[in-house]
């Protein structure tokens, strides 16, 4: 039945879309005529990216899915640096700034995305490192100092990858040694005194049997948010980074990987603005991009991880064992109302994850015509927080601490999965998969008052327990043509489930304390294809999921709200472009559209500047955090010049308006972005130099904004970077 739904909505899909049908069939029709005749895409040849999207090593133009490469060349000449930088350059990916950045941010793939400041609602996003799942948001922001490759996998992707993978996966691999010494070190000077420094070392300690790599990063900038009174100023950074790894190869079949990573963040982040103060006239200089408080904000971060991945080489099969324990823990420090006023006393908060993952996979052949990967998954979360609330001096209210709180959440989650590919015959093959996943979680809470000020603020006291367990299962269909060697069609049926969340935050009201587990289906239909002698590459996909339950978490004027949509229909488009035309010139384009609606949503929170209460429905608003477009595009240029080649590149990227919360209000929403970069520089074959300006137009933009009305701030906003320039140099070893 699963295969006869799936089937059916195929068709479906394919008649909701049927103007990218035709623009896949005479694309694909171009490339018969203007290609040369290749192997059918099953040998790597100069120009061809290798991903590990399904477990296995493939040509990207070959997997029949929405996946975007990039790889650390790519990432260099674009000036990435941090996981953040990649987000602008993937069609219908979009991160909103949440309470603290990429800490606590909005990330979102094809318009699903969760506010995951509360620790008991997880990301919809899965993100893995070296096939490591690295669970909790505040695990995300790392300095990317030795990265090979990130693939950017869209849609659901519940049956290989299954844990929280409901929007889609980022698949981050990292440098390894092929029995050499090699390395690189970066650094990176710019304005608001900007340093950065990066670096690896990488080759054998005892020849090929035993090699390691050391990575480690540091990077100090001043804030960007300036401090009216003179005091920090906001969104200073102060992060170190580290990654060790030992390579082991006991046996000619066997490897053995060990590593352990970790971060040091000391930062000042200004978590955002208040742009309007009940009852106070803030001037205009306070807009945007400026603080003034007079209470700290700042924080401190600590997370390290450690992992071990045996892979055996068992003939037709491959046996990968990968075994992971990951420790995050943040306390932030935050002046609510961001100013020289004593409204926020204290407001203190500090979580703690721990997270164990096991899995046990074979990946292999079954005869020439039939590929499988399968497995077994386990993973053991726990996650603690505690908040201090208190207010201050000019609400006539101040005293200790009156809102403390204090909560946990405990998963265990278990999961079968399968994929099979069949070559049905020469140009046809079919891929389909299950995943079979039970998650048991429980949670605890309670919200105490000391001083009973919690009804003045809207956050009674208040306690509960309360366990779940969910079962799924997750499965894939995918149905792919072959119709040039170097150009293919293909159709995919795909479901991803997330499990129940808990509300462990600040909590307003006993009403809004679960919600339960949510689930996607996409519809999805795709070309991939290289034109022109391979000069020319178009990759379209065009898609409709299906989103059901979705959970949301807003906060509306005092404490967070969590609850469960009802459904929503999210139709999208997606274009990548790479054109060649010559060897020093290379032209990259992508862009993606989202017609993403809630279709079901009664009673939803109406913030409380806007009156609060809830509006009847929601139906046929935007989803929250869901862009209609994002786009980017760039030119770069290089040019033969001694000691090597001079380098140009300009880039420009953007997305349209998106809206923070459901009622879909002007006052909580932010305008469109265009950002304009530039880069250039001089490579060599021992070291690089280049000069860069991000954001050349200085433009200002909001990246979230929240309404915090209990305690008299009507509207906080997040904004994204000044501009900022520098210089960078490299040496490769």
């Amino acid at each position: 039945m699963t295969a006869i739904r799936a089937a059916i909505g195929v068709r479906r899909v394919l008649q909701a879309l049927g103007p990218i049908a035709l623009v896949a069939a005479t694309a694909a029709a171009a490339q018969d005529v203007a290609s040369k005749p290749a192997e059918a895409g099953a040998e790597a040849q100069d120009g061809d990216v290798v991903v590990t999207a399904r477990r296995t090593r493939e040509l990207l133009q070959t997997v029949p899915m929405s996946i975007s490469a990039l790889s650390a060349d790519q990432l260099a000449q674009a000036g990435v640096n941090t996981f953040a930088d990649t987000v602008a350059l993937v069609p219908n990916v979009a991160m909103g700034g949440g309470i603290a950045g990429v800490l606590q941010g909005q990330l979102g793939i094809r318009g699903i995305s969760t506010l995951v400041r509360n620790p008991g609602v997880e990301a919809g996003v899965g993100i893995y490192v070296d096939g490591v799942y690295m669970g909790r948001s505040d695990n995300y922001n790392q300095e990317l100092i030795d990265t090979a490759q990130i693939e950017v996998l869209r849609g659901p992707q519940g049956t290989l990858f299954g844990k929280n993978t409901i929007a889609g996966v980022f698949n981050i691999t990292t440098q390894r040694p092929d029995g050499a010494t090699k390395g690189e070190a970066r650094l990176e000077v710019g304005n608001y005194d900007l340093v950065r420094a990066q670096g690896y070392v990488m080759g054998p300690l005892a020849g090929e049997a035993v090699q390691a790599k050391l990575s480690l990063g540091y990077v100090n900038r001043d804030g960007v948010y300036r401090h009216l009174s003179g005091g920090q100023n906001g969104d200073a950074l102060a992060l170190f980074s580290y990654r060790g790894t030992l390579y082991l190869q006991p046996g000619e079949r066997t490897t053995i990987d060990l590593t352990v990573d970790g971060l040091r963040d000391r930062g000042h982040p200004a978590f955002f603005q208040a742009v309007d103060i009940a009852g106070v006239d803030l001037p205009t200089e306070r807009m945007p991009l400026t603080i003034d408080n007079n209470k700290p904000n700042a924080l401190r971060r600590d997370n390290y991880g450690f992992s071990g991945t045996i892979n055996i080489d068992a003939g037709d099969a491959t046996i990968t064992s990968i075994t992971a324990y990951r420790r995050s823990k943040f306390t932030a420090l935050l002046d609510d109302d961001q100013s020289q006023l004593d409204i926020a006393g204290i407001d203190r908060w500090s979580d703690t994850t721990r997270l164990f993952t096991q899995e046990l996979r074979a990946a292999g052949e079954a005869g020439a015509a039939l590929k499988y990967v399968g497995g077994i998954f386990y993973s053991y979360q726990k996650v603690t927080t505690d908040r201090i609330f208190g207010l201050g001096a000019d609400t006539g209210l101040a005293g200790l601490p009156s809102i403390l709180t204090k909560g946990s959440v405990t998963a265990r989650s278990y999961a079968a999965f399968a994929n099979l590919t069949w070559q049905v015959a020469d140009r046809v093959s079919l891929d389909g998969g299950l995943r079979l996943t039970k998650e048991d979680k429980s949670a605890a809470f309670a919200q105490s008052d000391t001083l009973g000020l919690g009804p003045l603020v809207g956050l009674p006291p208040l306690s509960y327990a309360r366990s779940t367990s969910d079962t799924d299962l997750s499965p894939t269909l995918t149905l792919s043509y072959q119709l040039t060697p170097r150009a293919m069609v293909y159709g995919r049926f795909a479901r991803g489930f997330k499990s129940a969340s808990f509300n462990i935050d600040l909590v307003p009201s006993t009403n809004g304390l679960f919600a339960g587990p949510e689930n996607a289906t996409t519809y999805e239909i795709g070309l991939k294809s290289d034109l022109l002698d391979r000069a020319l590459r178009l990759n379209l996909a065009g898609f409709v999921t299906r989103y059901s339950d979705m959970q949301v978490s807003q906060l509306l004027g005092s404490g967070v709200t969590l609850d469960n949509a009802g459904k929503a229909t999210i139709k999208g488009v997606e274009a990548e472009v790479v054109l060649t035309p010559v060897r020093a010139l290379r032209f990259s384009a992508s862009a993606g559209y989202l017609d993403a609606r809630y279709d079901r949503y009664a009673n939803c929170g109406i913030p409380a500047s806007l009156g609060g209460g809830t509006q009847a429905s929601c139906a046929g608003n935007r989803i929250v955090g869901a862009p209609d477009w994002t786009y980017h595009a760039d030119a770069q240029y290089t040019h033969p010049i001694a000691p090597g080649d001079l380098f140009v590149r300009l880039s420009f990227s953007g997305q349209t308006k998106v809206y923070y919360e459901a009622t879909n209000s002007q006052r909580f929403s932010g305008g469109a972005r265009h950002l304009l970069d530039a880069r250039v520089g001089l490579q060599t074959r021992r070291w690089d130099a280049y000069a860069w300006i991000k954001n050349l137009t200085d433009q200002r933009y909001v990246t979230y904004a929240d309404d915090r009305s209990a305690i008299g701030v009507r509207k906080t906003a997040a904004y994204g970077e000044p501009r900022t320039v520098g210089a960078t140099f490299a040496v490769h070893l």
